[in-house]
Formats: C-alpha cells, sequence, structure tokens
C-alpha cells in the first residue's frame, strides 16, 4: 500500500513538473515587464511639464496663471504682420512695460532677409526694452516674437514666448537687480523669416553687447519645453545651465541631429543671434502638432503647464547667468547632454567621447573572447547575427513606411494639409508595436536557425558600430549608443563569466531588466516627442509642395528596431514565459505558444491603428483644413476661384462644379501646385501700382527708382523683375538687396516678396546694365475673401478652418513693363 502510494506521488511531482516551471517563468516574465514599463514611465514623464504656480504666488516667482491673463488680451485674433490685430498687440506690449516703469522704444526698419531663390523683405516695428544691470560684463536678450500666423492667434505660436517673457520681467523688477544687462525683444515678422530678430542684429546698437540669447518657440499646443537647439562651443554654457534650471529637458541628439540641415534656420529667431556671434538657447514644445498654425492655436487648447516650463527656463536662467561674467561661457568645445529622470541631466564635454568609446569598445571585445572561450558563441555566427539584425531592422522599416503610406491612402481624413494629424499618436504606438511585431516575428524564426548568443550579440556589433559611426561623425547623439550598450555589455560579460550560457534564473532576469532601462528611457522621448514631432513638420511641409502623404512619420521607427536589438534575450524569456515546458528553450518555435508575442503585439497594433483611423474624422474639436482663395488678373479681367486641397469639402465645393477636375494652380504666395480652378465673378478690385519716379540714362544702362503701391491697401506684395539685360543693382527703402552671388542670367529673373506693405507703399531702386526695357509681374494679396455683388457663399462651419499656411487670400495679379 505504502509504495503505491509513493508512486503516486512520484507521479503527481512528474505532472506538476512543467506547471511549476512554467509558473516560475511567468513570476519572472512579470517581473520583468514591470521593470521594463517603470522605464517607460520614466521616459515619458520628462515629456510632462511642471505644474501651473497660482496668480497667488510672490511677485518673485513666475506664475503661468498670471501669464495668461496677458495671453488673453494678445492671442484674441491672428495678428500676423501688416494687420491692424497686428498694430494692438504691439501698442499693448509697450503699455505693458511703462506699467512696470520700463522705457521700451520701437525699432522700425526695412529688413531684407536673402532666401532661396529670392528675398524676404519687410517693415517690421521691433518693441525692445532694456535693464542695465550694476556691473555687467555684457547683455542677455529673451527674444520672442509677438507676430502670429495669418491662421490663428498665435496663443502658442509665439504668444506663449511673448507672455513669458513680460512675466519674467516682472519677476526680475520685483526680485533683486542683476549684474548684466537684461535685454527683451519682442521681434517682428518672425513667421515671414525672421525679420525683425535680423533687423535687430545686424542693426540695432545694443547688439554689440550681447553675449547671450534665450528664444522661445512653439511647435504645439502643449508638451513639455525643450532645449532643442544651442551655439556651438557649448560646454561651459550646458555646465551652468544645468546647475541652474530646475525642470531641464534637453538632449544633445537634437542639435547634432540639426547640423545635419546647415540651412534650415531650425532655430528660428535664434539663428540670427548666433551668427552675430552670441551664445544661444532655443526651447520649444512641440506636443499637439495639428494645432500649429491653425485656429486651434488659441487661448483654449494651450495647456499653461508649456508656459510655466518657459518660465522655469528665463527666470533662472537670467537669475543665474545674470550674475556670471557672461565673457567666460563660450568654452572651446561642445557637451552632450541627456536626461535620466525628469530632471536630472548628466553631461561631459566632448572630449570625453574618445576615452568612453574606447572603454566600451575594449569591453565589448573582452566579452567577445569570454563567449568565444567558454565556446558559446563563434565568430561566424556572431556576424550571421548582425547580418539578420541589420536586414531584419530595414525590412522592418520598410514595412512600417508601406503601411503608414497605405494607411494615409485610404483614410481620406489624412488627406489634408495639417502639420502631423489627430491622432498622430495613436498612429506613433500603432507603427511601434507594428514594428515590434515584425522583429520578434523575424527572431522567432532566427532562434530555430541561430544560436542566441550570436544574435544577441551579434545586435550588439551593429550597435558598436554605430557608437563608432556617431562618434565620429554625430558626437553629440553618441549616448544614444554608448550607454545601452555599456549597460548590455556588461549583463553578457556576467553571463558568460558565471552561467558561461543564458538562463533565465532570478539574477539574470534582473540584470537584464535593468540594462534594459538606458536603452528605453534615452530612446523613446527621442522617438515619440523630439523625432516624431519633427517628421510630422517635414511631412506638412511636403505636402505644402503639393506631395501628398510621404509616408516620414514612419521612419522614426529607426529608434523601435534599435532598441529591440536590446532586447533579444528578452524576447526569448518571454516566448518561454508562453510554453509550458519543464525546460528553458529559445528554440521552442515550432509550437503555437512561440508565435504568440508577434500574434499579440500585432494585435494591439491593429487595435491601435482602427482607433486612430475611427477618430480621425472631423469635428469642432478636430476641424477639417481646407484652402480657398479668389485670384484676379487685372490685364485680362480675369478671376478664378482657386484650392489647393487634395478633395472638395462640403464648403469648398460651392466654389467650384460638380466637373471641376485638379490641376497645376498658384494659391497666394505658393508656387504652382496640383488643385482646383473655376471662373469666379468679376469684382471691381484696384490692382496694385508702379509710379515712375525717376529714370534716367548712363553708361549704356539705365537708372530706375519706382514706387510700388497697393490701392486696396493689401498688406502683402510679390514681385518678379524680368529683363533681357541684367540687373545689376537692386535696393528697397534704400535697402540693398544682394545681388554679388547672383549669375548672370539669375540677375534676369529676382523676386522678392514683401510684408507688411505700408500705405504709402514702398520705393525700389534699380540699375540695369542695359536699355532693354524690365518687366514687373505684381501680385498684392490680402486676407479674407471679397463680397460677391450678388452672391451669397456659406461660411465656414465649425468643423472647417484655414489649412495652415493657407488664409483665405484675395490676390490681384498686374503686368507692368518700364
Amino acid at each position: 500500500m505504502n509504495s503505491m502510494q509513493g508512486q503516486a506521488q512520484e507521479d503527481l511531482a512528474e505532472i506538476d513538473r512543467p506547471h511549476s516551471f512554467w509558473q516560475g517563468m511567468w513570476l519572472k516574465f512579470t517581473v520583468m515587464l514591470a521593470i521594463m514599463l517603470i522605464a517607460v514611465a520614466i521616459a515619458l514623464w520628462q515629456l510632462i511639464p511642471p505644474n501651473v504656480i497660482p496668480a497667488s504666488a510672490p511677485a518673485t516667482e513666475f506664475s503661468a496663471e498670471r501669464a495668461m491673463q496677458d495671453l488673453k488680451e494678445i492671442a484674441q485674433k491672428p495678428h500676423p504682420i501688416g494687420s491692424v490685430a497686428h498694430t494692438a498687440v504691439r501698442e499693448y506690449l509697450v503699455n505693458q512695460l511703462k506699467a512696470m516703469g520700463l522705457q521700451p522704444e520701437v525699432q522700425t526698419t526695412t529688413v531684407v532677409q536673402p532666401g532661396d531663390g529670392g528675398f524676404g523683405i519687410g517693415r517690421v516695428h521691433n518693441v525692445i526694452v532694456r535693464i542695465p544691470g550694476r556691473s555687467s560684463t555684457g547683455a542677455i536678450v529673451i527674444d520672442a516674437h509677438y507676430d502670429a500666423a495669418e491662421n490663428g492667434p498665435g496663443a502658442s505660436d509665439c504668444g506663449s514666448c511673448v507672455v513669458t517673457a513680460l512675466e519674467t520681467l516682472r519677476s526680475i523688477r520685483a526680485g533683486a537687480p542683476l549684474n548684466n544687462d537684461v535685454i527683451v525683444v519682442f521681434a517682428d515678422g518672425e513667421e515671414n523669416g525672421m525679420l525683425g530678430a535680423r533687423a535687430f542684429a545686424t542693426e540695432h546698437p545694443w547688439m554689440k553687447d550681447v553675449k547671450l540669447t534665450f528664444n522661445f518657440e512653439a511647435g504645439g499646443s502643449r508638451g513639455a519645453s525643450i532645449l532643442y537647439i544651442t551655439s556651438r562651443h557649448n560646454q561651459r554654457l550646458i555646465e551652468e545651465f544645468v546647475k541652474a534650471i530646475p525642470y531641464p529637458r534637453m538632449s544633445s541628439f537634437s542639435p547634432a541631429f540639426w547640423s545635419f540641415f546647415p540651412g534650415a534656420q531650425i532655430g528660428c529667431d535664434l539663428d540670427e543671434y548666433m551668427a552675430k556671434g552670441s551664445a544661444g538657447l532655443g526651447f520649444a514644445y512641440m506636443g499637439d502638432t495639428p494645432a500649429y498654425h491653425t485656429s486651434r492655436d488659441n487661448v483654449n487648447e494651450i495647456d499653461p503647464r508649456s508656459i510655466q516650463h518657459n518660465g522655469s527656463y528665463t527666470l533662472a536662467g537670467l537669475r543665474h547667468f545674470g550674475n556670471l561674467d557672461l565673457k567666460t561661457i563660450i568654452a572651446t568645445q561642445n557637451a552632450v547632454y541627456f536626461n535620466i529622470l525628469p530632471n536630472v541631466v548628466i553631461h561631459y564635454p566632448e572630449a570625453q567621447i574618445l576615452p568612453f568609446t574606447l572603454v566600451v569598445s575594449i569591453l565589448f571585445v573582452v566579452v567577445v573572447y569570454f563567449g568565444m572561450r567558454h565556446r558559446q558563441l563563434t565568430i561566424k555566427g556572431m556576424g550571421w547575427g548582425a547580418i539578420a539584425f541589420c536586414f531584419g531592422a530595414i525590412g522592418a522599416v520598410l514595412i512600417d513606411l508601406l503601411v503608414w503610406w497605405t494607411i494615409q491612402q485610404l483614410n481620406p481624413a489624412l488627406h489634408v494639409f495639417l502639420i502631423g494629424n489627430y491622432q498622430m499618436y495613436l498612429y506613433e504606438a500603432g507603427l511601434i508595436f507594428l514594428t515590434l511585431a515584425l522583429m520578434s516575428a523575424w527572431y522567432t524564426w532566427l532562434f530555430k536557425r541561430f544560436h542566441l548568443h550570436d544574435l544577441a550579440l551579434g545586435a550588439l556589433l551593429v550597435w558598436m558600430m554605430l557608437m563608432l559611426a556617431s562618434s565620429a561623425f554625430m558626437p553629440g547623439a553618441s549616448y544614444l549608443f554608448t550607454v545601452p550598450l555599456l549597460f548590455n555589455l556588461l549583463v553578457w560579460g556576467w553571463i558568460f563569466l558565471t552561467d558561461r550560457c543564458f538562463s533565465p534564473n532570478w539574477q539574470t532576469i534582473l540584470l537584464l531588466s535593468v540594462a534594459a532601462i538606458p536603452g528605453i528611457v534615452l530612446l523613446l522621448p527621442i522617438q515619440v516627442y523630439y523625432f516624431a514631432s519633427w517628421m510630422a513638420r517635414f511631412e506638412g511641409l511636403v505636402n505644402l509642395q503639393g506631395q501628398m502623404n510621404i509616408p516620414l512619420m514612419a521612419i522614426s521607427m529607426v529608434f523601435t528596431v534599435l532598441l529591440f536589438g536590446l532586447l533579444i534575450p528578452q524576447l526569448a524569456i518571454v516566448r518561454s514565459s508562453f510554453a509550458v515546458t519543464d525546460r528553458f528553450s529559445y528554440r521552442e518555435a515550432a509550437s503555437t505558444a512561440s508565435w504568440l508575442v508577434p500574434g499579440i503585439t500585432a494585435l494591439i497594433a491593429l487595435i491601435l491603428f482602427s482607433l486612430a483611423t475611427l477618430n480621425s474624422g472631423f469635428s469642432a474639436t478636430q476641424p477639417r483644413p481646407n484652402s480657398m482663395a479668389y485670384s484676379l488678373d487685372a490685364d485680362r479681367g480675369q478671376a478664378s476661384w482657386i484650392s489647393r486641397d487634395r478633395h472638395l469639402d462640403a464648403w469648398t465645393t460651392q466654389f467650384f462644379t460638380d466637373k471641376s477636375q485638379r490641376q497645376q494652380v498658384e494659391f497666394g504666395l505658393f508656387p504652382a501646385s496640383p488643385g482646383f480652378s473655376a471662373a469666379a465673378p468679376l469684382v471691381n478690385l484696384p490692382a496694385p501700382e508702379v509710379r515712375r519716379l525717376a529714370q534716367e540714362n548712363r553708361n549704356g544702362g539705365q537708372q530706375l527708382r519706382l514706387q510700388i503701391v497697393s490701392p486696396r491697401l493689401a498688406p502683402l506684395v510679390q514681385v518678379r523683375l524680368t529683363t533681357p539685360g541684367r540687373i545689376d543693382r537692386m535696393a528697397i527703402d534704400n535697402k540693398p538687396l544682394d545681388l554679388s552671388q547672383w549669375s548672370g542670367s539669375q540677375r534676369q529673373n529676382v523676386q522678392w516678396i514683401y510684408f507688411g506693405l505700408p500705405p504709402q507703399g514702398i520705393e525700389l531702386s534699380l540699375e540695369l546694365a542695359t536699355l532693354q526695357p524690365v518687366q514687373i509681374l505684381l501680385k498684392d494679396c490680402s486676407w479674407g475673401l471679397p463680397s460677391i455683388p450678388g452672391k451669397i457663399f456659406r461660411s465656414r462651419p465649425a468643423e472647417m478652418m484655414p489649412a495652415p499656411g493657407h488664409p483665405d487670400y484675395t490676390i490681384v495679379t498686374k503686368k507692368l513693363t518700364f
């Protein structure tokens, strides 16, 4: 009897052993997943701005609640350069500065900004004020542009910047005086090519004293404000900045990335100051990019916490740098810097990149040596592992691009002009899970053919190559590869020195979980906030050129595949957690359970894509953008309705016939691109005029002085000069346009745009090399559609709005010859 009971107990134990192993693996899997989710939370925590300080706080503190009172006055309506509302904002600023006991001045001048194939010119009115320091070593500028885009009240872009400067001034005035001078430049004309900042930087006598500039921007309506750009040789600047700022959010990846686009002026106004030798710090928040340059950029949409974050930079920054010797803040090298926690920053000079890289490279060699010595690794296998990772990564990103392009093609709600889309973060999350599904499926197949050690170390070999490449060519981004690689190599070194092969014991689980934290914390914010926002902007810019639905946002999945390369052993553990077996085997690929990981992640991706698509439609809170313009050719006596939209909607259809076909159209100041055009009723609108003030023939050429006027007081005029001869010199209101780098053929066709055209017009001076005639094509633009006698058109419903960069234009074209 006893023997029978003993045998039964042994049988039960044998049956229960797989179940016990399975329970143990699930517990380890749960702990590992929990640690990695904590890392995800830490990464996303960096994207949350600090809480708002109430208006009841002492005057020496920055209060976003107080700043919001100014914003409600400034951001009541669109106020682009040349508008009546723009003048009202300027007067409000002057009055507020006088109320603080300051003596503001208005710098009024015509400024010329060279551009790609032409010039941007404008009459700007900068509001500037200076607070002298006690023993100044230079001046610190806070630059905030007060003009806004034509389509929205500009609460974020850049009313938030303006009220940040105002509230900071009040706080500084309420506290102890600073040693250094503080200059606040409320710049004009930023939206038209940084005109105001250029005017101050190139013409104002105060610029010679400027040693440091703080500049603020906004690319959405919410989110953490990040230090996204700095001047070169910033090591000392970053060192002092980190000491002073309570809520720093920063990454040297950002300026390193933008260094590959030297002509992009990504620093906005800041670029003008840095070009004149000032050190510079540029800040921006970029959450909710579809609000950018639209009617949603209003006080109801903006998150006051983003303003509070801006204020934490200006107030703490001024109080710190305002008492430093500003002559010492420019170093001889750049810094590498990054957040490891929301308010904790690691920084070191670029000179330390080489020793860090050497240490990690040597560690990699040592780990590989011990892996080979213990017969757990081969050079051939690791090489194939590296090739497999590259192949999988490239394939996954290409599939992401195809899937995102397909979603864009199939969803009409994405066929509009927006910076990003209303469900951008859901789509981004869906692409992340799709990438995880693709990579886990690829490695599920690879586990049957290659050893785990070879696959994992092969991926780390790719990481090391990227570390070496970034250290040499993109040093500010090198930490993204150096730090995660270091942690993972330490774990693999421990594995090869102790167990000598991979096994899912508790020590390995915990070490792998900890090793995953740096990669998640460092890469995730870069992908979902920095890079995704930039790609959304690039997609919008490409759309503005008429190339709809280029799937640039999916490029950000490069960071996901890189992160996956660090998580290959974790995938093996997760797969084994799903398989009920009495042993650990990452090669159990034949069972259905081994495909649960790619299946589950693919299902999550499908759910996220479905939710995003179902909620991507339009409403009063998610208005549909569209475009409409009235264009009158005064020479031909013909008028047209024009839209650059991809599809007509319920509002734009009233201007077109059912048979309207897409064709090449010129909308406002944009070059020709696909759109809709239809005949429109003629409206009696006066055409822009060119009046001859003087003409003189000299040395086989001629000199002309002309006055360009818009009788209907349009604020914008585009001018194109064409001559069979050559334009030697040209000036607007006595401001020369630099043609020294233009070839002879280029000087036969010169174009420019004047923003903020004054009622009296502008004076154009020309020196022509020959007596041949010059043809002048004028196109003046005003905002709003004209009233059509006998016609009543429906107003835009609440669920629609003008597209960013596409206000309702009335355009009158006139061609003259002199």
